[in-house]
């Protein structure tokens, strides 16, 4: 988003007329600590083996079922299948996932790690996205339909809903600006 964007953004906002509502802080803090969780998981995977949090997060996906397709995928990784399909592109380009017609199947796409994407994998740290979704699915059912309906409301009240989400810490396309800089988006 453009600092006009924000500037504009901002000023629809209403202004706070004194201390947060209780709870309004724990609410921050959980949400503080399950983001710096994913973001200091995600540095170390790049630190580590040289890759985002989200293309570690496809890999292990990959690793404990595979072949599997684009679709299947998403469904694991608990996101669309067109975020998934942006990650899997790049570590098919870095030759960690292999693209290839089904064998049962001709108009099927499987998925599959490459001796690369094993061997990658191997010294590579555990994601945060693994233990997230592993605490969301412990959740009973109506406790996991409320915090989704609550967060859905957040979600719309910030205005951050701009477009589909994608798995977390994955950069965007990258746009090119006049002058030739980059941007992600």
């Amino acid at each position: 988003m453009g600092s006009q964007a924000l500037r504009r953004s901002a000023s629809k906002s209403p202004v706070p007329r004194g201390p947060a509502p209780p709870g309004v802080r724990e609410v921050l803090n959980s949400l503080r600590h399950i983001v710096r969780s994913l973001r200091v998981g995600s540095r170390a995977a790049e630190q580590q083996v040289g890759l985002s949090g989200a293309q570690l997060f496809v890999l292990q996906c990959l690793a404990r079922q595979s072949p599997c397709t684009v679709g299947e995928l998403a469904a694991r990784t608990a996101t669309d299948q067109s975020s998934v399909s942006v990650v899997v592109s790049r570590l098919v380009t870095r030759g960690h996932v292999r693209r290839a017609a089904s064998k049962t199947d001709r108009r099927c796409v499987e998925l599959s790690l490459t001796r690369s994407g094993r061997a990658l994998l191997e010294r590579a740290p555990r994601v945060a996205q693994d233990s997230l979704l592993l605490a969301l699915e412990q959740l009973p059912s109506r406790e996991l339909g409320a915090l989704s309906r609550i967060l859905a409301k957040v979600v719309d009240g910030s205005e951050v809903a701009a477009e589909a989400p994608a798995l977390f810490f994955e950069d965007g396309p990258v746009l090119v600006r006049a002058k030739g800089s980059r941007r992600h988006v």
